[in-house]
């Protein structure tokens, strides 16, 4: 047998690429809505806070904060079992921020809907999506906004 013909023998018997069953990944950039609350912050507007992920940025519109968004920096890990979060004021040192914070969480996203458990003054991160007032541990339930077509 030639080469050539031996070539496309094998190319012909070889088995097909699998597909695979897994669900893209998880996309995380883009406008979400904000939903509801759990734990001290309890009682927030539902439908009136968007978060915009971009750039390793959180851009938070609040219009009952004179409609100027608030900006803090992030990084994820969507590979770990658990996805984390890692959230840092950008004004830190400022008002309401302290040099060097991080606050510590983890997030899933399940479709068009996101859930971020952070503990704002905790020192560990959450290892459950479970709210705890007493301890300042908050869960945010978020929607993505699509684009108006």
């Amino acid at each position: 047998m030639t080469p050539l013909v031996l070539g496309l023998a094998l190319t012909l018997t070889a088995p097909a690429p699998k597909k695979s069953d897994d669900p893209p990944p998880a996309r995380l950039e883009g406008d979400w809505l904000v939903e509801s609350f759990e734990g001290p912050k309890d009682g927030a507007p539902p439908g009136s806070i968007t978060m915009r992920f971009a750039d390793g940025k959180i851009s938070i519109t609040d219009p009952t904060r004179n409609g100027k968004p608030e900006e803090v920096e992030y990084s994820v890990d969507l590979t770990k079992k658990l996805a984390t979060i890692d959230i840092k004021p950008k004004l830190a040192g400022g008002p309401g921020g302290a040099p060097d914070k991080v606050i510590q969480g983890i997030l899933k996203i399940a479709g068009d809907e996101l859930t971020i458990c952070f503990g704002k003054d905790v020192a560990d991160r959450p290892t459950e999506f479970k709210a705890d007032a007493e301890k300042g541990v908050i869960v945010i339930h978020l929607k993505r906004v699509k684009p108006e077509k």
